[in-house]
């Protein structure tokens, strides 16, 4: 099949040596949504999740003919936002979902170990004094283990850090969209209020959608527990940025965000430094196995397009 791509212009000679592909084009950046109509598949990306790319996806004019030839849209993402509306309009649309869920997960575990853990507050620095052992008698550290999980969202990464938190003998319950159970036994779920005020730890794992826009709002936070600990890696908008940080600044909760709204933060933002807030730049998906692993999504999806296959990460409509 013949591939378009968005990718830097050396992604072609690599992708139209993969299993099912004939050919593969760039896409330039500076036209990034004046997609071809005469291709078989398009690798797209998403934006930065800021405005600015935002507000261009949403107005990208829709290419004439569109969708034309294309048989398959394949996101180089997990999420699904960032896109123009009209790219849903094609045969068939599919997701990276899961491609990540490993090394987001370990992401979500590294920093609430870091935190119960409190590593930055224990290392050693140039000219610290060594501290006498009787300083962690009345601040001991903290532990996993026995401690509530809140898992906001129940999809592939959700899933995933739920099974290793549960190795970690915490206790696991989550809020989904559906009303349907919980496919691992160690993960129960309960109304998100009820989540939000049980959990030790909330990590928020959802989509990014109207309807879950700032879903943690002030009142939610407000029922958390004072020294609860926020893990977001899904979507910025998830949370009321305003009201977490006025329930920081009095001294409730911590957090540790690897997306942002918008992203990237402006300049002194007063996220950025916080005393009770760790933030990375949107990288809880890095990982050495990233480029393989979505590459495997694409030639597998090609294939099932060709066999008439349900497609993995099927987008089946338009967030």
């Amino acid at each position: 099949m013949r591939v378009a791509h968005q990718f830097a212009p050396p992604m072609s000679a690599l992708l139209a040596g993969l299993p099912g592909i004939t050919s593969a084009t760039h896409v330039p950046a500076e036209d990034r949504w004046a997609l071809p109509c005469d291709v078989d598949v398009l690798f797209v990306l998403h934006g930065e999740g800021d405005h600015d790319s935002r507000h261009a996806a949403a107005d990208a004019p829709r290419p004439p003919g569109w969708p034309g030839q294309v048989k398959l849209v394949q996101l180089a993402s997990a999420g699904a936002d960032d896109y123009p509306p009209w790219l849903w309009e094609a045969p068939a649309v599919a997701s990276a979902s899961g491609t990540t869920a490993i090394p987001i997960a370990e992401y979500a575990l590294s920093v609430m170990l870091a935190h119960a853990k409190r590593l930055a507050e224990v290392t050693l620095k140039p000219g610290d004094a060594w501290p006498d052992r009787q300083n962690f008698i009345g601040q001991p550290l903290g532990l996993l283990h026995g401690r509530t999980l809140g898992l906001v969202g129940l999809g592939n990464i959700a899933r995933r850090i739920g099974h290793l938190a549960n190795a970690f003998g915490m206790t696991i319950v989550a809020a989904r969209a559906s009303a349907a159970p919980s496919p691992d036994p160690w993960i129960s779920t309960a109304p998100l209020d009820d989540v939000v005020a049980r959990a030790d730890h909330l990590v928020l794992a959802a989509p990014i959608t109207p309807s879950t826009q700032h879903m943690i709002n002030g009142e939610r936070l407000a029922r958390m527990k004072s020294d609860a600990h926020i893990v977001n890696v899904g979507r910025g908008g998830l949370i009321d940025q305003a009201a977490l940080l006025a329930e920081l600044d009095k001294g409730r909760l911590w957090a540790s965000l690897d997306v942002t709204d918008p992203e990237p933060l402006p300049a002194g933002h007063p996220l950025i430094g916080h005393p009770r807030v760790k933030v990375t730049p949107h990288i809880s998906w890095s990982n050495p196995d990233i480029n393989r692993a979505i590459m495997q999504r694409l030639v597998e999806n090609i294939g099932r397009v060709a066999g008439g296959q349900p497609l993995l990460g099927a987008v089946e409509t338009a967030p």
